[in-house]
């Protein structure tokens, strides 16, 4: 942690808060997308199928049809969500996943603390990229196409230092994430010594 009286360092990225905000909307996109793909695929399906079987029961047929290729999307969105409700902390819901914790414990005690809970995780070796922040990746799996975590470490003018831990997807377009991302962060911010809701 720094203190007051040190001079103030380049941040990169200068604001993690920012950065995951425009990776939200970027999910965002991603999963209106996929939305909006998936629903104009069940609705061409429940046509060809209507026009093949025509009538009333084509059309029944059509609508089960068209259901049926909306749950591809949707069974995959309610396990995502109750995976992802098992995970609560301090990080936020999401495939970007934000949150901050407040401790008074000792800069080099955090950073052990933080440095293990990321093996633990199978993150690759933390790298600085400025003397208060460091990221770490997880690669490309069956489930995911990898996630990154940003964690930094900012002291305060008592003395106290705030813990910042970001996690987010490999691809920035990846929205459904399974809660690997919140679980990540939290793992983070849960292993803090002393840690407190940042407000």
């Amino acid at each position: 942690m720094t203190t007051p009286h040190q001079p103030a360092v380049q941040l990169n990225p200068p604001d993690l808060r920012a950065a995951h905000e425009a990776m939200v909307r970027q999910t965002r996109i991603g999963k209106l997308a996929a939305i909006g793909t998936l629903g104009a695929f069940g609705l061409f399906v429940g046509l060809v199928v209507w026009a093949v079987e025509g009538g009333v029961g084509g059309m029944a047929l059509g609508a089960v049809a068209f259901l049926a290729v909306l749950l591809l999307l949707v069974i995959p969105m309610i396990i995502s969500a109750a995976k992802e409700q098992k995970h609560e902390g301090p990080a936020g819901k999401g495939p970007s996943s934000f949150g901050q914790v407040v401790t008074t414990a000792p800069a080099a005690q955090v950073w052990e603390a933080v440095y293990a809970v990321l093996a633990a995780q199978k993150f690759t070796p933390p790298r600085a990229v400025d003397p208060q922040t460091v990221n770490s990746a997880r690669s490309l799996s069956m489930a995911s196409w990898g996630e990154s975590i940003t964690v930094r470490i900012e002291g305060t003018h008592d003395g106290r230092g705030v813990v910042t831990a970001w996690a987010r997807p490999a691809f920035p377009l990846q929205w459904l994430d399974y809660g690997r991302n919140r679980r990540h962060a939290n793992a983070v911010l849960n292993a803090v010594p002393g840690a407190t809701p940042a407000v």
